[in-house]
């Protein structure tokens, strides 16, 4: 759901203003993603828009389909209404045509590292492999891909209608089916079929789960339309790992050689059409829309530029994109069907210095990526990758408080958790031998107070305190809280029966856990807290913590007033804040702890917490229990219904707060119709 906030918000942005300049003359924006808030911001240009062309190598292209790459700086274009391939060398600016006169309606094209030409053709419904003929300058067809026959993996209803083609490091070939949910037909290079690979999975969700127990495959696919998607487009990185796109599905996925997600984007759009990985290793995607995305080869989003062209053939933007691919000097190339168009895109200084960057910290150099690391943060400090960059140098320098520094503010939680492990052990192992005299010491006063016990006289004075405090009713009503955790069956039954407690010793405690919770959420480690601070709402964890808890004091009583409960109102808010001691407790300890806990330790941290969940859980349903006097079954049933109860209470206040917001607006409407006529 977050993740289609931040789409829809940054696709606001992008949209509102159609076609319009920015300052420089670029009719786009460019963004990157923000993982310290979360959302998209603004960045330096990256690239700009070079040229847009309907031709390339004197040959005019209609409707191209797909274009790849290769080594040699070689670009080569699925020129599909045309019927046939063209290969144009960037720096002699020749031209080769592959499969004139023989292709159909080719709509993919891949180079292997064995240097051979593959290509898809839709209307044959075929793939086929090309091989360079130095003899006659020409590309001969040397093996057919086509519909597999005969084998357990291919039924026969199935259809073959491929659309885009790569091979591995292996020289593998994998053929996208259009509308196939068994993923990429695979092939040996010499044209066996031998599987699927790559399909996507249906989600574990809860009603997924009970579905697959309930019912059968069949069932589940007729009756649930139960089916994985199917991918949209696939490419290969320089590993030989396959990466693939689905529509209705954010980003893109990476996948390893045991067909599991090996990486994927940290953000992405859903309607991608094509992706295709640079000579950096850093990952390309364009959309629909024609926004590109440049991810690094961790799947962090570097930048998002370009965009929808909703009034002329525009320089920059696209109508209907369907390919992308990156020659070696970063150079970004794009198709545009409806307009048979190719755009070139070439990086800025800021992206050069980007690229540099990535290419000495990928290489493991991070002392030598830290220099151009800092002149990036100088141009943009929103940008965590440089963050991150910079915590690996010092990482790699030994130098881990200032890494922790940096993965803090690029919210790097491994590198942070790394970076301080070494901070406590090296801490740990300089204050050891303070510990083991601190121990001793311990020990000594211990068997010391065994024959002079003076103990005693440090604790007199606090006695005294509690036993003058003890004349106060608040001070006694707020001490009562420990013998509710201490005996709730007999705590509960004092709050109802021997008015042990009061609704301002009861705000009091709900008073202090939100307090506490404040504290919890505004000084717990980010190791542990998703929250970024400096964006915390006051007012809405106000909201969070007094709706709910109000909420089920109403409905718990008013649900039990008609089920024969004996507890009044007061009881109920009294007995409910009381049990929220636990978390009092609990949420401050925690907090304190997770400042000594990595993620190794993460553990430590869930347990606790969740079993502080879990005691006040406990204690909400000892408290309904006895405060009512139910039996155990009547309990849980009468809780469902409170929270059935409470949840309807929102929901009609909710629709009541609309209706009066509409009634106000009728009357304002027609106060200025009346003030404007006067």
């Amino acid at each position: 759901m977050k993740k289609v906030l931040i789409a829809a918000l940054f696709l606001l942005v992008c949209l509102l203003p159609v076609n319009v300049k920015a300052n420089n003359g670029i009719p786009y924006y460019t963004f990157t993603y923000s993982s310290t808030q979360r959302r998209i911001v603004p960045t330096q240009d990256a690239y700009l828009p070079l040229s847009i062309t309907n031709e390339i190598g004197g040959y005019t292209l209609d409707s191209p389909e797909d274009l790849t790459i290769d080594k040699d700086n070689n670009v080569y274009i699925a020129d599909t209404k045309n019927g046939r391939v063209i290969k144009y060398n960037l720096q002699t600016n020749a031209a080769t045509l592959i499969g004139d006169g023989f292709l159909t309606s080719p709509m993919g094209v891949h180079v292997g590292l064995d240097g051979a030409v593959y290509v898809v053709d839709f209307s044959h419904k075929k793939a086929y492999k090309y091989v360079y003929d130095n003899a006659n300058n020409s590309y001969d067809l040397t093996v057919t891909y086509e519909r597999p026959v005969n084998s357990p993996y291919f039924a026969p209803t199935d259809t073959f209608e491929p659309t885009k083609i790569i091979t591995d490091s292996g020289n593998n070939v994998y053929i996208l089916l259009a509308g196939s949910i068994n993923g990429l037909a695979e092939y040996k290079n010499d044209g066996e079929f031998f599987g699927f690979f790559g399909a996507n999975r249906i989600p574990n969700t809860w009603d997924n789960i009970i579905k697959s127990l309930l019912f059968d495959e069949q069932q589940r696919r007729d009756w649930f339309k139960m089916i994985p998607k199917a991918l949209n487009n696939v490419a290969v990185d320089q590993d030989g790992l396959i990466l693939t796109i689905t529509n209705g599905q954010d980003g893109y996925l990476k996948l390893n050689i045991a067909n599991l997600v090996f990486s994927q984007s940290n953000w992405g759009f859903d309607n991608l059409m094509d992706l295709y990985v640079g000579p950096n290793n850093t990952i390309f995607t364009i959309n629909a829309e024609g926004y590109i995305t440049e991810y690094t080869q961790e799947g962090q989003t570097l930048f998002i530029f370009a965009g929808p062209d909703k009034s002329s053939n525009t320089k920059g933007l696209f109508n209907s994109p369907t390919s992308i691919a990156v020659d070696a000097r970063n150079n970004i190339y794009a198709l545009d069907k409806s307009t048979s168009s190719l755009q070139i895109f070439v990086p800025t200084a800021f992206a050069d210095l980007v690229h540099t960057a990535i290419t000495l910290y990928q290489a493991g150099r991070y002392s030598e990526s830290e220099e151009p690391w800092k002149q990036v943060l100088k141009m943009n400090s929103l940008f965590d990758l440089a963050n991150k960059g910079i915590g690996d140098a010092h990482f790699a320098k030994a130098e881990y408080e200032q890494a922790m520094h940096y993965y803090a503010i690029s919210r790097h939680l491994e590198g942070y958790s790394n970076a301080y492990w070494e901070v406590r052990n090296t801490a740990l192992l300089a204050a050891a031998s303070w510990l083991v005299y601190v121990i001793f010491a311990l020990i000594i006063l211990s068997i010391v107070n065994r024959f002079l016990p003076f103990m005693k006289y440090i604790k007199a004075p606090f006695k005294k305190a509690h036993v003058f405090m003890k004349r106060f009713k608040l001070y006694n009503e707020l001490l009562f809280g420990f013998h509710v955790i201490r005996n709730p069956n007999d705590g509960y039954y004092g709050i109802k029966r021997e008015g042990k407690t009061s609704n301002l010793s009861a705000t009091i405690y709900l008073l202090t856990f939100f307090l506490m919770y404040i504290v919890f959420i505004y000084t717990t480690s980010f190791l542990f807290n998703d929250r970024v601070v400096a964006e915390i709402n006051v007012l809405q964890q106000v909201i969070t913590v007094f709706v709910p808890f109000f909420l089920w004091v109403i409905a718990n009583y008013l649900v039990c007033s008609i089920r024969d409960g004996e507890g009044k109102l007061s009881d109920v808010y009294q007995a409910s804040a009381y049990a929220l001691l636990p978390m009092i407790i609990a949420l401050p300890i925690l907090a304190f702890i997770s400042h000594g806990l990595t993620l190794n330790e993460a553990f430590i941290f869930d347990f606790l917490f969740n079993v502080s969940i879990g005691i006040t859980v406990i204690y909400l349903i000892v408290m309904v229990k006895e405060i009512h006097f139910y039996e155990m079954r009547k309990t849980l049933g009468n809780i469902f219904i409170t929270i059935f109860t409470a949840l309807m209470i929102l929901l009609m206040v909710s629709i009541v707060y609309i209706l009066l917001s509409e009634i106000l607006q009728v009357f304002l409407d027609i106060y200025r119709e009346v003030t404007s006529r006067a």
